[in-house]
């Protein structure tokens, strides 16, 4: 019998060892797929706990793209020198930066986030903690359905602070609704029923609901989800506050004014000048030529409300008075705060005053803390309640800022306290 030469069996089991390991290398064709969505299974610390100790640790039920994270986690207010770690599937989000004070933060969690296989996070996770004292302001109400067939539909709630910074947001249905553990503060209540399921809302398609707190603890707002609005918006409130200060209510929050006359009510309609005005959601306030002791007719044309609809005129009669006003203004708040730290090297500065003040009569000085240097400051918006400043250049990245602010109102009343606002820009190298 002839023997097999050794060369041609070492041959053979080569070419099957290849065979076999390319085998191994092909896509599983009958395999089981991943469809399970991953979940938040622990937190640590438990929610409404102390951020005191610098970190979180978020477990999840099964491992985690880690590049999805960056896009998947919204913190309100926002902390910007943080750092991931990674253990198994465990995340750990360490805070490098000084929190503030007595201020609830909320961590959301999206669907943004994804397992390794692509599968979207199960739901949107949303975890409040605190630094310090613990707020618990609260807004609650009832829901309202302009057509009944929307009862038991999904309602997207969004909830955002008064300068529009976004805070979170969830998902309601039924009748009632509670928002809690809210910061002091007013804040902006969005809320729509996506029918058409495009995520966003649609005018006339979707049903919507829009509004803004009162700075109390506790409040009742009511959603009155409905389609189009045809309500025009009208004034419905004036006071005079001094000869020279004239405040207004409108019915509901509006974006503009096409002008306002102040004329007398008599035969002559003698018109008094309108120096400046500030229109904040429902808030009109109007500074005039001094009034004298007769009556008035307040005229406002093309006032036009957030969802278009527009009162060609609308108007209110108010009794003159001489009195002169000798209340100082107040800084009602400025954004960002006192001891921020913010993400851009030009930032802009949103002040707001208790009454109108004139840009001419507003002293801004903004201190290089390192050096002692003064930066100029430009008045986006002035004449008005609320200011908007921007330095003229870029501010030096990891270094401290004093923006310091006197003023005047312009009946000679100075400031009630002057402003100083701390802050330094970070922008991770």
């Amino acid at each position: 019998m002839n023997k097999i030469p050794a060369k041609l069996i070492l041959l053979i089991l080569v070419s099957l060892y290849l065979l076999t390991s390319c085998g191994h290398k092909k896509t599983a064709t009958g395999g089981k797929v991943d469809n399970v969505k991953p979940e938040i299974v622990s937190i640590d610390p438990f929610e409404l706990e102390s951020l005191e100790p610098g970190k979180i640790e978020i477990t999840f039920s099964k491992p985690i793209d880690r590049t999805s994270i960056l896009s998947g986690i919204h913190i309100y207010p926002a902390i910007l020198n943080k750092k991931f770690k990674w253990e198994g599937n465990t995340l750990t989000i360490l805070i490098l930066e000084e929190l503030e004070e007595d201020t609830n933060y909320f961590f959301t969690f999206t669907s943004g986030i994804e397992g390794e296989h692509g599968n979207k996070l199960l739901k949107d996770y949303i975890y409040i903690f605190r630094n310090g004292k613990l707020n618990e302001n609260r807004i609650s109400g009832k829901i309202f359905y302009e057509k009944e067939a929307d009862q038991g539909k999904q309602i997207k709630l969004i909830l955002q602070a008064a300068d529009s910074t976004f805070i979170y947001s969830r998902k309601l249905s039924g009748t009632a609704y509670g928002l809690d553990y809210l910061n002091a503060g007013k804040h902006i209540l969005r809320a729509f029923i996506d029918n058409n399921k495009n995520n966003r809302y649609d005018y006339g398609i979707d049903a919507y609901f829009l509004t803004e707190s009162a700075e109390v603890p506790i409040q009742t707002i009511d959603l009155e989800m409905a389609y189009e609005d045809t309500i025009k918006p009208q004034l419905i409130r004036a006071q005079v506050r001094s000869q020279n200060q004239i405040y207004l209510e409108l019915s509901e929050p509006c974006l503009s004014y096409e002008n306002i006359i102040v004329q007398t009510a008599d035969s002559l309609q003698t018109e008094l000048p309108v120096l400046a005005s500030s229109l904040i959601e429902n808030d009109l306030e109007i500074i005039c030529q001094p009034l004298d002791t007769l009556s008035y007719n307040v005229i406002l044309h093309e006032l036009t409300d957030l969802k278009g609809n527009i009162n060609p005129e609308t108007a209110i009669m108010i009794d003159g008075i001489t009195w002169q006003d000798s209340i100082p203004p107040e800084v009602i708040y400025s954004l960002p705060r006192n001891g921020a730290t913010i993400n851009t090297l030009k930032p802009q500065f949103t002040i707001r005053f208790s009454e109108i003040l004139y840009s001419s009569d507003v002293e801004i000085e903004l201190i290089s803390n390192e050096n002692n240097t003064s930066i100029e400051v430009n008045i986006l918006q002035g004449n008005s309640e609320i200011f908007l400043l921007e330095p003229v250049r870029n501010l030096k990245n990891y270094s401290t800022y004093t923006l310091k602010l006197k003023a005047v109102d312009p009946n000679g009343n100075e400031l009630e306290e002057d402003l100083e606002l701390s802050f330094i820009p970070i922008i991770p190298e």
